[in-house]
């Protein structure tokens, strides 16, 4: 039991290279996740589908939640 809370504490977050510099990779998917959200606002708006963000205060950190969750999922799965 302890050797495993050992490897869980003791474990690092994917790292991602960019330039020279190495990022967490919560930052990225956090940042895909700014950006779809604004991207999805967008589109809704465009085609007229905007009640789908009624109400905005929940609906917002909503999208940005799934869609940081589903690149998290997607992007760091197979490592």
């Amino acid at each position: 039991m302890l050797e495993n809370l050992a490897i869980i504490k003791l474990s690092h977050d994917p790292l991602i290279n960019i330039g020279g510099a190495y990022f967490p990779g919560w930052l990225m998917c956090m940042l895909v996740g700014i950006i779809g959200t604004w991207g999805t606002a967008i589109v809704a708006s465009r085609l007229h589908l905007s009640r789908i963000f009624q109400p905005p205060g929940l609906m917002i950190p909503a999208f940005f939640a799934v869609i940081t969750l589903w690149t998290w999922m997607f992007y760091f799965s197979a490592r």
